[in-house]
């Protein structure tokens, strides 16, 4: 009985581990290419060391050559201005709504609860021109609040607040009532200080969301000094005749590199916010 139970852990932590490679390796390869040169890459693309950098020929030119062209910190301190913008607007607004469909009497809470769950499964390609509609209307093209405040809002994370709070204790928010404490002091005093799980899970999500976002920037935004990376690197190689792959791969690696600080600080709350949401309704 041992062994089967051995046997099937074995099988279990092979297959996450196969499954893991399929996303690290094309990480290993973007960053390896990007310390390498352009028939380096090319010729390594048939083996193993395409995944590895090149010792002899280690080289840091594509990411000297690339910030000596272009001005990528400035687009990657935009990118950080309106994700922690966004970050911020998001917790209050989401974590308010979702405090609300869990623990106060609302008329109609059923029908809100039913259009969260069916807008989760709505892609935002679908809704993304009727945004851009509205914005140009109240001529926010161009500012920064046209790029932060659609996104502020996420039936997901309202979703998620809301099932954490279902299980938050509803003894601390009748201690609070009898303290004399209003409806906004509890939230802020007493629901806050103990769901900081939650928090940082929604959090993480919504600066990870903003930082890789493309589409949307790429249609409210179309001055230079105000694009983000991931829109400043599509119109740098956009505009250049010859493409080099090793150039574009540093490129990618300096926008990756604060998602993978996000994943490595915050991975343990980011499992135990989604782990406590639970599934009570």
């Amino acid at each position: 009985m041992k062994s089967r139970l051995s046997l099937k852990k074995i099988g279990f932590h092979a297959f996450v581990l196969s499954l893991s490679l399929l996303f690290i390796l094309p990480l290993f390869w973007m960053i390896s290419s990007s310390f390498k040169t352009e028939q380096q890459i090319y010729s390594d693309m048939t083996s193993l060391r395409a995944f590895f950098p090149s010792i002899k020929n280690f080289t840091i030119k594509p990411y000297t050559e690339l910030l000596g062209s272009y001005n990528i910190f400035r687009n990657m301190l935009n990118s950080l201005f309106y994700s922690v913008i966004t970050v911020a607007s998001s917790l209050v607004i989401n974590s308010l709504a979702g405090y609300a469909l869990a623990k106060m009497k609302l008329p109609f809470k059923k029908i809100f609860m039913i259009a969260i769950v069916g807008l989760i499964i709505v892609p935002t390609e679908a809704t993304i021109l009727p945004m851009y509609l509205i914005v140009n209307r109240l001529g926010l093209v161009n500012t920064i609040p046209g790029v932060i405040l659609p996104f502020s809002a996420s039936v997901m994370n309202i979703f998620l607040y809301r099932q954490y709070f279902l299980k938050f204790p509803t003894e601390l928010i009748e201690a609070g009532k009898i303290d004399g404490l209003s409806s906004v002091q509890i939230f802020f005093r007493i629901v806050v200080p103990v769901s900081i799980p939650i928090y940082i899970t929604t959090g993480v999500l919504a600066f990870l969301a903003s930082w890789n976002d493309f589409l949307w920037p790429v249609m409210v935004i179309s001055r230079e000094r105000m694009m983000p990376i991931q829109v400043a690197l599509s119109a740098i190689f956009a505009d250049r005749e010859n493409i080099f792959t090793n150039h574009m791969m540093a490129g990618l690696t300096l926008a990756t590199i604060p998602v993978i600080l996000i994943y490595l600080i915050f991975q343990k709350y980011i499992v135990q916010g989604i782990a406590t949401t639970g599934s009570k309704g």
